[in-house]
């Protein structure tokens, strides 16, 4: 049975004939299981669209933090095996992020470099 990820690109063809498509934003924890406490299920969500969120500012006069509106949709672990892989992006993020150079790297101020 195919296990979703993070940045996987989806199609979630259900067994109505219904079916939606885009990248897998999350991915919840499997259920820990605690004497006492409700279980809850597993679950992804995958992105179907992005907009720009309208200008605002907070009440406290700061500029807002989030720029975007996710669109999501829910799908729980009992679903997966409807799910289709198309592919990933994974790949993509990790080309394009800038190398950080570890060898100049001191945790304090001061200190000599690590050997």
């Amino acid at each position: 049975m195919y296990e979703p990820q993070v940045d996987d690109y989806v199609i979630w063809k259900r067994p109505n004939g219904d079916w939606e498509e885009g990248w897998v934003y999350f991915k919840g924890d499997p259920p820990v299981h605690k004497k006492g406490w409700n279980e809850s299920p597993q679950y992804i969500t995958i992105e179907l669209g992005v907009k720009d969120k309208p200008h605002c500012v907070y009440s406290s006069g700061k500029p807002m933090r989030h720029k975007k509106i996710h669109i999501l949709l829910l799908c729980y672990a009992c679903f997966w095996d409807q799910l289709e892989y198309v592919r990933n992006r994974r790949d993509e993020v990790t080309r394009d992020a800038t190398p950080i150079k570890t060898d100049t790297y001191k945790s304090q101020e001061h200190r000599y470099s690590d050997p």
